[in-house]
């Protein structure tokens, strides 16, 4: 997820969001961590100027937040634009590039309504336009997504918003998602829903290489420090892996050196060899 884009701010809403409703601080946040988190960091996730990098951030905060890990990774993914939301299945789905993900009947209605909005605006002089019928799609996904990730105390719902193509005043068209939910008390039932974020639900350009689930190491048999080192390295940057994997080669060089200086060194005299020499000397 690419620091400030429109994924990285969605989600960092939605953490922002997340840790409000529950009156943790940034700094409540920062301290789940171990090593421990910077509060300027927590806060750069949730402006997207820091986006969590990996899976293991990603699960961090859910311990932080307190949500449900599988459901934030999902919509991780979801934010950069790859959907795989099938609750029920045993295995987790294969995501789908959110372009080629299959609208369902109420975003097409939903779509058509944006376009006849879009039609009623249109003049010769204001080329209103409506969002793509796939954005719709990936915004339902996310809605779904963030249902089951917040529970039954939140409401989600989008909107749309007609763009205008217009050189002096370009507005672009977009689905607005939109996450409501109840302030924390002893009686929720009486309590409106409160508006708690908003956002534009992002159009990723780019395709992410999200991680097969049958490509993780299978760590059964392994000893838990072993299977701990192999989830540790998994879970890394690139850069990181590829310096464990430089101190590695550096640790095999070494013992490759120092056996041969040991194969090359002249074995030990025995004092029978020793004596013998002696004798041979005289």
């Amino acid at each position: 997820m690419k620091a400030g884009s429109s994924s990285a701010v969605a989600f960092g809403r939605v953490l922002q969001a997340a840790r409000k409703r529950w009156s943790k601080t940034q700094a409540d946040v920062a301290n789940f961590f171990d090593p421990k988190l910077s509060v300027a960091a927590v806060s750069m996730a949730e402006s997207g100027s820091r986006p969590p990098k990996t899976e293991a951030m990603v699960r961090g905060y859910a311990a932080a937040l307190e949500l449900d890990e599988d459901a934030l990774l999902q919509l991780w993914w979801a934010m950069q634009g790859m959907i795989g939301i099938d609750i029920w299945a045993e295995d987790l789905p294969v995501p789908q590039w959110w372009r080629e993900f299959e609208a369902s009947p109420q975003a097409e209605i939903d779509y058509h309504q944006a376009r006849r909005d879009a039609s009623s605006a249109w003049t010769p002089n204001a080329d209103f336009y409506e969002p793509s019928l796939e954005l719709f799609a990936l915004a339902e996904a996310i809605c779904t997504i963030l249902m089951r990730l917040l529970g039954d105390s939140w409401k989600v719902g989008y909107k749309h918003e007609i763009g205008l193509r217009d050189p002096g005043d370009v507005r672009l068209a977009a689905v607005i998602i939109e996450l409501r939910a109840r302030v924390p008390d002893d009686d929720e039932s009486n309590k409106p829903f409160e508006l708690m974020a908003t956002f534009a639900c992002p159009e990723p350009v780019a395709r992410p290489v999200p991680p097969e689930p049958t490509a993780r190491t299978n760590t059964e048999g392994m000893s838990p420090d072993v299977a701990w080192i192999l989830s540790s390295v998994e879970a890394m940057p690139a850069r990181e892996r590829a310096a464990v994997a430089g101190f590695i080669h550096g640790l095999r060089e070494g013992a490759s050196l120092f056996s041969e200086e040991v194969s090359s060194t002249p074995t030990s005299q025995t004092p029978a060899s020793r004596g013998q020499r002696t004798r041979d000397r005289t």
